[in-house]
C-alpha cells in the first residue's frame, strides 16, 4: 500500500471552496488549518505512483475532492482511472457507483462511457 494512499485515507475528502474567488482578510477567506489541509491533499496526491491496485482505488473512489481544486482531481482521477481494463469494465463500474463526489462520479462515469462508446 502506497503511503500517499494511506494519507489520503487519513486526510479524508478535502474541504470544499477551494476555488471561491476569496483573498486573504475577506470574510470566507479558508482558515490556516483549511489551507493546510489542502496542501496535504495535493502533496499525497502528486505522490501517488500510478497504476494503482485495487485496493487503493477503493480508499481512493471514497475520499474524492467534491469541489474543483486548481486541477488536482484530474490527478486524483487519474490515479483512479489507473486500475482500468476493459476486462474489468463491470468492476470499474461498481467501483465509480461508491464514489463519495458526484462532480468525480459524473466524470468517471463519462470518461468510461465514452470508452466504451469508442470500443465499439
Amino acid at each position: 500500500m502506497q503511503e500517499a494512499v494511506l494519507k489520503i485515507k487519513e486526510l479524508g475528502a478535502p474541504p470544499e471552496g477551494f476555488e471561491d474567488v476569496t483573498f486573504p482578510g475577506d470574510n470566507g477567506f479558508p482558515s490556516d488549518e483549511t489551507l493546510d489541509l489542502w496542501d496535504e491533499y495535493q502533496n499525497a496526491v502528486s505522490a501517488i505512483t500510478c497504476p494503482v491496485t485495487w485496493e487503493e482505488a477503493e480508499i481512493l473512489i471514497k475520499c474524492c475532492p467534491t469541489d474543483h481544486m486548481s486541477g488536482i482531481e484530474w490527478t486524483f482521477l487519474h490515479c483512479i482511472e489507473s486500475v482500468f481494463t476493459p476486462e474489468t469494465a463491470e468492476d470499474f463500474q461498481r467501483l465509480i457507483e461508491n464514489c463519495n463526489s458526484d462532480m468525480m462520479k459524473n466524470m468517471l462515469l463519462s470518461r468510461l462511457q465514452n470508452d466504451i462508446h469508442d470500443r465499439n
